[in-house]
């Protein structure tokens, strides 16, 4: 498999992890020093990421990963692409629309992404629990 499949592979299966809360499969993914700029604009680390997939009830259903790109740059890879779905929850149902850049770099023949970036496009409640 040529180094571009295997990234996308590779994201892909982050993207997975979620719905299953595959926490084990994003420690793999993530390096320790990784940081991310949530759709809230929040600093998180690693360990905040993974307890919030572990703790995490629900996640979007139906959902797609879609508009995937990817640029390659010797040991330094950047995936841009999208989420939607619907969420559903004691406060009513919700579509979210989101984009998202992940930073890979190779370190000792592994990748593992570095840095991600969460930009949310669409947040809208779409029924209240008390609609009829």
């Amino acid at each position: 498999m040529n180094e571009e499949n295997h990234l996308l592979k590779l994201d892909n299966e982050w993207n997975e992890s979620y719905p299953r809360r595959d926490v084990s499969a994003l420690d793999h993914i993530i390096a320790d020093d990784w940081v991310c700029i949530d759709g809230a604009g929040l600093v998180i680390t690693k360990r905040q990421l993974l307890e919030r997939v572990e703790s995490s009830t629900t996640f979007y259903d139906p959902y797609k990963f879609d508009e995937i790109t990817l640029r390659m740059f010797k040991d330094a890879a950047i995936v841009t692409g999208r989420l939607s779905g619907t969420r559903r929850g004691n406060d009513g149902t919700f579509y979210l629309e989101q984009r998202y850049t992940r930073v890979y770099v190779k370190r000792n023949d592994r990748w593992q992404s570095v840095a991600t970036q969460v930009t949310v496009v669409k947040e809208e409640r779409v029924s209240r629990n008390d609609d009829k």
